[in-house]
């Protein structure tokens, strides 16, 4: 396998079953009609049918639920990631200048995932909240790490969409907080940087 082959692994969901799929799907609350867009065929390759689902809703115009159906289509780490790049992303210059610590603290887990960043990540996003993009990002972080408990106790993993959740808030508040008159285009360009991120043509060893 090569390097670049290895790395798309990594950076998608790895989903055994369509089953799996049509489950975190089903767990996802999508409206109805959003739910049949996104149904899986029986020929589709499991770990290729969220990101295949989320170009189908975002042509069909259902923006928001490709968002948060590329956000589970990718891995934990690379859901983060995508969180990371839409706050910088935001139009109007990227995060405030209380929010830049907690975007670096989601950063640096990403490019080096160990469990005591993403509870530096944890901590950072407590305290400014998840009410912006790089809160979000941060949460996204802590969520896809080892454990939702202090390093003392046994470790607790997090639900596998958790950070996927983060992720798509990340994304959608990134598009309308600062200029929602263009909310339609940040969409379209940060849903081109989840699809760059699931292809492995946006990885965080870029930076």
């Amino acid at each position: 396998m090569s390097t670049a082959t290895a790395d798309r692994e990594e950076l998608l969901a790895a989903f055994p079953t369509l089953e799996a799929v049509r489950a975190r799907l089903d767990a996802m609350g999508l409206e109805e009609a959003s739910r049949g867009i996104a149904e899986p065929s029986d020929g589709t390759a499991p770990r290729e049918a969220l990101v295949a689902a989320a170009r189908a809703l975002q042509k069909a115009g259902h923006v928001d639920d490709a968002i948060s159906v590329l956000a589970q289509g990718l891995s934990r780490r690379g859901a983060a990631w995508w969180a990371c790049r839409a706050a910088r992303l935001e139009p109007g210059g990227g995060p405030a200048a209380a929010e830049g610590g907690t975007l670096a603290y989601a950063e640096k887990w990403v490019r080096r995932p160990e469990q005591s960043l993403a509870y530096a990540a944890f901590e950072s996003a407590s305290k400014g909240g998840v009410g912006n993009p790089a809160g979000c990002a941060a949460m996204a972080a802590f969520l896809a790490g080892d454990s939702l408990v202090p390093a003392h106790l046994p470790p607790l993993p997090p639900a596998p969409h958790l950070a996927g959740m983060l992720a798509a808030g990340a994304v959608k508040l990134a598009a309308v907080r600062r200029e929602p008159i263009t909310a339609d285009a940040t969409r379209a360009a940060l849903m081109d940087v989840g699809f760059a991120i699931a292809s492995g043509a946006d990885p965080w060893t870029n930076e």
